[in-house]
């Protein structure tokens, strides 16, 4: 699952739609340019990013062009959520939402 991938999700009706991912985004501010790349999503990571640039430049080399991007921790997962665009219109959808096509079986309690 990549940005430009079709996905299919349950809407909030139960009907299951489909639509062509165009971002993925976090309810964290931290998490403000982040990435998608198979079913994964990374973060910008600034600690990352400063403590290679400083590396660099004890080394005499050129800094960074682009920031080291990071998996999303596991504990932060429930932040991720996916923009779906479908008609023309964005959908919001969190990664768990994402059913590829299969309907969702619901355990009795």
């Amino acid at each position: 699952m990549n940005i430009g991938d079709t996905v299919y999700y349950d809407n909030d009706y139960g009907e299951n739609k489909s639509g062509v991912i165009v971002e993925v985004a976090s309810d964290m501010d931290s998490y403000d340019n982040m990435r998608l790349l198979n079913g994964v999503p990374y973060y910008a990571s600034k600690k990352l990013t400063a403590a290679e640039n400083k590396r660099r430049k004890s080394a005499k080399k050129s800094v960074l062009s682009e920031p080291i991007y990071a998996p999303v921790k596991e504990k932060n997962m429930g932040t991720v959520f996916l923009i779906v665009e479908r008609n023309g219109n964005e959908d919001f959808i969190m990664m768990n939402e994402v059913t590829n096509g299969e309907t969702k079986k619901v355990a009795n309690g």
